[in-house]
């Protein structure tokens, strides 16, 4: 069964992130379409604002974060020939996870909405701004 959600993710997770690569990085990008993205895993919006690394962190701590939420949970139903110290310590550590796929989704949809609401930042900034007014005298001439 595990197994099963984890194609379903690979693949997924390969039809989003490849829907990247032909697109011009000096195009507007989208905070909709950033939200959308990342709302359907944790790093889908960030692999649309062509930033793969961080992308890759967030998935990758969305997994890791489901796969100990989940391995703690069964740890902690099947510990009823455990001392209550274990099955307190395994509750915790459920939690903990519990809220670390929050944080990690959360965080995930926040930061893509913001880099593309700046995205056309960089390309603004490294204007040169004496060429635009030598080109403005120049035509007023």
């Amino acid at each position: 069964m595990c197994r099963n959600y984890f194609t379903y993710f690979l693949l997924l997770f390969s039809l989003i992130a490849g829907q990247n690569s032909n697109q011009d990085s000096l195009k507007l990008k989208s905070p909709s379409v950033a939200a959308l993205r990342a709302f359907t895993f944790p790093g889908g919006g960030q692999f649309y604002n062509n930033q793969p690394l961080k992308g890759s962190l967030l998935t990758s701590a969305g997994i890791a974060s489901v796969y100990l939420y989940y391995d703690h949970s069964n740890k902690y139903n099947n510990s009823s020939s455990l001392s209550s110290v274990d099955k307190k310590n395994y509750l915790f550590k459920r939690n903990r996870y519990g809220w670390w796929i929050i944080i990690v989704y959360i965080y995930g949809l926040l930061d893509a909405i913001v880099e593309a609401h700046l995205h056309p930042f960089s390309s603004v900034m490294n204007e040169d701004l004496e060429k635009n007014k030598t080109e403005s005298k120049n035509t007023n001439e």
